[in-house]
């Protein structure tokens, strides 16, 4: 290493400039969940749906679909999905059952398993790592690893290993500039005297070191009778995330979907536009407020919301009441990507 590896400190103008640009640093991947520059964990036992969740993630990111049919997302993503625990067939199966519900990005999604020959305490692996996700995904928006153990020889339970992840990790993340999503796994559960099970606040597996590094994780539960998870918060340093996640599984269709009753109201109304764009009608606002069977208040905040702004057009003005159609056309905003089927 040379002086010249090490970049210059920030002072007089750079800083000035830096500080006004700050906020337009950390936007939203997927508005309440994912945010650009951060790392977040997904910490849960074998079995409990981690894969399951994270493969929907990257098929609906890499296609602009709103995530779990509730989180909105900024744009179609490049993601870059590694699996690094089983073979890839693995995410395939889980992807072709998605595919009979889910429009599939071919060319804004890239899987590999091969990185799990890598060993990340070792330097010149580490090299290796960036050198391959630039030559495979250049221009990742995300990076998901499920899960992070094996890319680790000996595990992350010390603090000397758990540093040297956290150090190889933030490097790949300044060579690339994505946001990252971890699989993590649980510690084992213990027992007390009577034998009744020992509930830890956080018991993902590893050195503080780990929860140091992530700038936000989330416990994934299973909510029982393979009905679905929760993810609940365990941190938020930016104070962005939900602080639980409700996922009700489908296994007819594959599908994890936040409960109706939950979604976001400005999510309601893009789904029903979604519809209105189909079918390409005009519409007024009481036909949104029964469409969407919001309040007043609340379809008129959800209005103002810049992901339905962007998409809906006053066509014209009868009696001067508003007359609305949804854009998708010529150099309009793009039409509201496909939704699933409920």
């Amino acid at each position: 290493m040379q002086l010249s590896d090490v970049g210059n400190a920030l002072t007089g103008q750079a800083l000035s400039d830096k500080v006004k640009s700050a906020k337009d640093q950390r936007r939203a991947i997927v508005d309440g969940l994912l945010y650009e520059n951060t790392i977040l964990m997904i910490s849960a036992g074998p079995g409990v749906g981690k894969s399951t969740v994270s493969a929907q993630l990257a098929i609906e990111l890499s296609a602009g679909l709103p995530v779990f049919s509730a989180f909105v997302t900024a744009h179609p993503m490049k993601v870059l999905y590694l699996q690094t625990e089983r073979p890839i067939l693995e995410f395939l199966e889980r992807a072709e059952a998605l595919s009979r519900v889910l429009p599939i990005n071919h060319d804004n999604l890239v899987i590999s398993d091969c990185y799990k020959i890598l060993n990340l305490l070792k330097e010149d692996h580490v090299h290796v790592f960036i050198d391959a996700i630039l030559r495979d995904c250049p221009d990742a928006d995300v990076i998901i690893v499920d899960p992070i153990y094996p890319m680790v020889s000996g595990g992350l339970s010390k603090d000397e290993p758990a540093s040297a992840f956290c150090k190889a990790m933030s490097l790949a993340q300044k060579a690339t500039g994505a946001a990252f999503w971890y699989n993590h796994h649980t510690v084992k559960p213990t027992h007390d005297q009577y034998g009744s099970q020992i509930e830890k606040d956080d018991p993902f597996y590893g050195s503080q070191w780990l929860k140091a590094h992530v700038t936000g994780s989330y416990l994934m539960k299973d909510i029982g009778d393979g009905a679905g998870v929760k993810l609940i918060r365990k941190k938020d340093n930016y104070n962005v995330l939900k602080k639980e996640i409700t996922l009700e599984y489908n296994p007819e269709s594959g599908m994890c979907t936040v409960p109706q009753d939950e979604i976001a109201s400005h999510v309601r109304v893009l789904r029903w536009l979604q519809q209105q764009a189909m079918t390409r009608v005009t519409f007024d606002f009481r036909a949104m407020q029964e469409g969407t069977q919001l309040s007043v208040r609340a379809l008129r905040e959800s209005l103002r919301h810049p992901s339905v702004a962007n998409i809906l057009i006053v066509d014209t003005y009868i009696k001067n009441k508003k007359i609305y159609r949804v854009s998708n056309r010529g150099a309009e905003p793009p039409p509201i990507p496909t939704l699933p089927t409920q």
